[in-house]
């Protein structure tokens, strides 16, 4: 009887249409459990790299399916996230969304027919995640609480809505959402209860239980590339780096002005701005403040793979503006790639930091503290070791093991009536 070495689960070269050409007894085939990852719309932001390492934490054991409003493209997220999943490793479902929509920001419309989607498809899969917040399975399912835009009274009081139309009481906007609910039709499920939440931080830990009374089921830090080039210390560049979306609630603009302040006490640093900006009106006024001073701001665009770690690794420094960020990867990312990175006191950045003298309460606080690092050898190698430390606690290997146990656990437990799982931290 022919016999195979290949880890669970792979296919590579075996015909499964066929169980006996594979050396497999009939009826003693290994049916892998099914899973199901969903996301309401992928785009290229932090949790898109959710999605692609659940996917690699899973594919070995289990039939993986992926479902979303659009955006999958395999390579192309592959390439960005520094995953390696193959076509036969994952299968796609598309939710059916209305053409004439397809391309509008309509996000609570789109947000609705997914959810309204993954209930009707919950009950094929043996285990349901959200890799975006919650989602509605209408079963026992796990959720990744990545942020707070799911929950408006935290939402709110993190990114203050802007003053304008969208955000009027108007007619239009009730009926708007009238119909956003109707065609969500949620199932009555307890999710914040009955569910299994993972949070990302131990700041989001302690945000779910203050806010919403509950406790999460785990806290998993975030899957955080690493393959970065090895640059001295002496041969970086004196530049920060700053890298994510370039939207309002990023406060490009801060950071902006920031450095800003530094470079009038005399220190020439620079900016190599790492994010699309796009032709909307935040993002005119960001290419308003790179053109002002594009002696020193380098904006370069979207940035991944290779080009990206060659810029995160060359430069000393890096920036972040937003406070209470869930978790921080752009932050984590630049400590992985060897910089000295500073950020606002509160939030996940914290966690990663954990050094006080790089954690600012407001811009001049920010820029005192950065003027005492700069003009101080000895701090920055001894925050370069401190930070480089502390890395290794973000790692996609960490990630992978963390998601494997789990989800083995909520198999396991899934007769339970509860379907819970108690609280774990990795």
């Amino acid at each position: 009887m022919q016999t195979t070495n290949l880890p669970p689960g792979t296919t590579s070269q075996l015909d499964f249409q066929n169980p006996q050409s594979n050396g497999i007894l009939p009826g003693t085939e290994r049916v892998r459990p099914k899973v199901i990852i969903g996301h309401p719309m992928l785009g290229r932001g932090g949790s898109e790299s959710f999605v692609m390492w659940l996917i690699e934490a899973l594919k070995r054991d289990y039939d993986v399916t992926v479902a979303t409003t659009g955006g999958w493209d395999r390579s192309a997220l592959n390439e960005f996230y520094g995953t390696q999943v193959e076509e036969n490793e994952v299968k796609v479902r598309i939710v059916p969304f209305p053409r004439p929509l397809q391309k509008t920001s309509a996000a609570a419309l789109r947000g609705a027919a997914y959810q309204r989607f993954a209930r009707r498809i919950a009950g094929e899969y043996d285990v349901r995640i959200s890799a975006y917040n919650i989602t509605d399975w209408g079963l026992p399912a796990i959720h990744f609480i990545v942020d707070f835009s799911w929950h408006k009274g935290i939402r709110d009081r993190i990114d203050p809505p802007s003053p304008g139309f969208v955000y009027k009481n108007s007619l239009l906007r009730r009926a708007y959402l009238g119909l956003v609910s109707a065609i969500e039709s949620p199932s009555g499920r307890d999710v914040l209860r009955d569910d299994n939440l993972i949070a990302i931080s131990d700041w989001i830990v302690q945000t779910v239980h203050n806010d919403c009374g509950t406790q999460c089921a785990a806290m998993f830090y975030p899957p955080v590339w690493s393959e970065f080039p090895y640059v001295s210390w002496d041969q970086k560049e004196n530049s920060f780096a700053m890298i994510g979306r370039i939207s309002p609630e990023k406060q490009v603009e801060k950071a902006i002005s920031i450095l800003s302040a530094v470079r009038a006490l005399g220190h020439s640093i620079k900016l190599h701005l790492c994010g699309q900006i796009e032709d909307d009106l935040y993002g005119r006024r960001i290419a308003e403040l790179c053109q002002n001073n594009s002696d020193w701001i380098i904006p370069e665009g979207r940035v991944s793979g290779e080009r990206k770690a060659s810029i995160l690794a060359r430069c000393r420094y890096g920036i972040q503006a937003r406070s209470a960020e869930p978790f921080g990867i752009s932050v984590a990312e630049m400590v992985k790639a060897g910089e000295i990175v500073f950020a606002p006191h509160d939030g996940g950045q914290a966690e990663i930091l954990q050094l006080p003298d790089l954690l600012f309460a407001g811009e001049s606080d920010a820029v005192e503290k950065i003027r005492q690092v700069l003009q101080s050898p000895s701090r920055q190698s001894a925050m370069h070791s401190d930070l480089l430390a502390r890395a290794q606690s973000f790692s996609t290997s960490s990630f992978i093991a963390s998601v494997q146990g789990f989800v083995k656990t909520f198999l396991q437990q899934s007769a339970r009536p509860d379907g819970a799982i108690g609280m774990q931290r990795k």
